[in-house]
């Protein structure tokens, strides 16, 4: 049987480019290389990563959607600055959608997203090490994304995704800043054990300490 060359069709690739795009600006914004209130020249993006300008304004919209970025009239787009207020509201919002994931979680989750947790634990970081780095954030998001995920309540995840990306600049800022590895580590650790114990009181005190806990480490950065 002759072999069959299956191209992929333009379609895709433009969608490839333009998520390409929408993940590398995002991950600059969350880290800090573009900074907050930073102009977003769209010529200028696109030479940057030698592409049209096409998946640059797609990928801008969409981090438009995400509150990382901001679009003003007349002027272009911009990364969304952060303020006082903007920290104590996504902390806020994270202990009101995160209560209400761990209760559902604690009745809901099954083995499977029981090991996944106790997977993200695994990793390692290294502080000297960019990509370690990375690692053991992208971890972060997993676990709490795991945590939202074992709600099994669509609607949930999906708000709580929304609010747990927006607040990715936050949680980068409080890592660097703070050295906060050991003691996310260990946090993490007992709302395993609440979850498994099926301990809502202990899951609820140890969520409420972390929020509280960050929202004054990372406040404190603005002082």
């Amino acid at each position: 049987m002759p072999r069959v060359s299956v191209k992929k069709s333009n379609s895709a690739e433009k969608v490839s480019l333009r998520q390409k795009m929408y993940d590398q600006i995002k991950h600059e914004i969350i880290v800090g290389a573009i900074p907050p209130a930073q102009q977003l020249s769209e010529s200028e993006l696109s030479v940057r990563y030698d592409v049209s300008s096409t998946p640059v304004r797609e990928a801008l919209t969409s981090l438009v959607r995400d509150k990382l970025v901001e679009y003003v009239p007349n002027r272009g787009f911009m990364v969304s600055p952060v303020s006082i207020r903007d920290v104590q509201e996504i902390y806020e919002a994270r202990v009101f959608f995160e209560g209400i994931l761990l209760r559902l979680a604690i009745q809901r989750i099954t083995e499977a997203e029981m090991r996944a947790l106790e997977k993200t634990q695994e990793v390692t970081y290294d502080l000297g090490d960019p990509k370690s780095v990375d690692e053991y954030f992208h971890a972060n998001y997993v676990f709490h994304m795991t945590i939202a995920a074992a709600s099994h309540n669509s609607r949930l995840i999906s708000h709580y995704q929304s609010l747990l990306d927006e607040a990715q600049r936050l949680i980068y800022m409080d890592m660097r800043n703070s050295n906060v590895m050991p003691i996310w580590h260990e946090s993490h650790e007992r709302l395993i054990n609440a979850i498994k114990n099926k301990d809502e009181a202990a899951g609820l005190a140890t969520l409420e300490e972390i929020m509280e806990n960050g929202k004054r480490r990372v406040l404190g950065g603005y002082q």
